[in-house]
């Protein structure tokens, strides 16, 4: 008889499956029960994922799933890097990026099912000074928006598309020092990411050649031009050809390092915060298991 795996769900409760009925109603009608034993516990305040993540270590579960949005993700990955235990991805929070990248629906019956299938891929991590992140970090207007969301009483797409028109008007493109695994450029730029796996949250993809395994960076820099033309490239976020346009130039690379004019808002995995340091960007390869199909 095969050893049934051991999953801790971890859920953030303001999250689109946030209520724990809702989820184990789910899971026990959708996920394989001869294949796995799981707990769900809730998270009750900021930092308490990576608590529960640390000792479902300790209690030698096998997967760790993250039930919320990217900030959730991040929050159990970090605890999850260099260790062999594996995470798991129920996405439900308003983003979903990472999620997207790895072809897990938002239909959390289909993400079940998700889980039965996938099997454990040891990927790449990355670091933007003392954060771990795993998807996409950066500056200029993404960073704005996700800033600023944070102080809408609107969530989801709304909120999203509420504070990015907002943001949209406000924006200045901004002077940046970049280093890029030690070579120096200047650029005024709308924006520049740099990414480990493929899309921002809504399916947009900001870094379509970036792989999770190739112990890379994908730099994305949006050049400064007039707004309207950043109007008519929006369609090229969605169908995955952002990195064609005559405004963007990309790079790949093991270390990356910016400075800016002044401080700056900065996203972390779609957390957004202000920051006048310099961002010191770097690869940790295959340093995370993650369950994919």
């Amino acid at each position: 008889m095969i050893k049934k795996q051991q999953i801790q769900f971890i859920v953030n409760p303001f999250s689109g499956v946030g209520k724990k009925k809702k989820l184990k109603h789910l899971l026990n009608k959708y996920l394989d029960h001869s294949k796995f034993d799981y707990k769900i516990c809730q998270t009750k305040f900021g930092g308490h994922a990576k608590e529960i993540t640390n000792e479902a270590i300790q209690k030698n579960y096998d997967i760790i799933v993250a039930v919320g949005g990217d900030g959730s993700v991040n929050e159990v990955s970090g605890a999850l890097i260099d260790t062999e235990k594996t995470l798991g991805i129920i996405p439900a929070g308003s983003g979903n990026g990472f999620a997207a990248h790895l072809g897990i629906s938002r239909q959390t019956k289909k993400a079940i099912n998700y889980l039965n299938s996938a099997k454990p891929l040891r990927i790449d991590t990355c670091k933007l000074n003392d954060r771990i992140y795993i998807n996409v970090a950066g500056v200029g207007f993404p960073a704005s928006v996700a800033y600023n969301i944070r102080k809408s009483r609107f969530r989801g797409f709304l909120g999203y598309f509420r504070t990015s028109l907002i943001e949209s008007f406000k924006h200045q493109a901004q002077s940046y020092s970049i280093k890029i695994d030690g070579k120096e450029i200047k650029r005024d730029c709308f924006c520049i990411e740099i990414a480990n796996a493929s899309t921002f949250g809504y399916n947009m993809k900001i870094a379509s050649n970036a792989s999770l395994t190739d112990g890379l960076l994908e730099v994305v820099i949006i050049k400064k031009v007039p707004k309207w033309r950043y109007l008519f490239s929006m369609w090229r976020f969605l169908n995955g050809t952002i990195h064609c346009s005559r405004l963007v130039e990309t790079y790949s690379a093991k270390e990356v390092e910016i400075k800016a004019s002044k401080p700056c808002p900065v996203h972390v995995d779609g957390e957004g915060f202000q920051t006048n340091e310099v961002l010191k960007f770097s690869i940790n390869p295959l340093s995370l298991n993650v369950l994919i199909n």
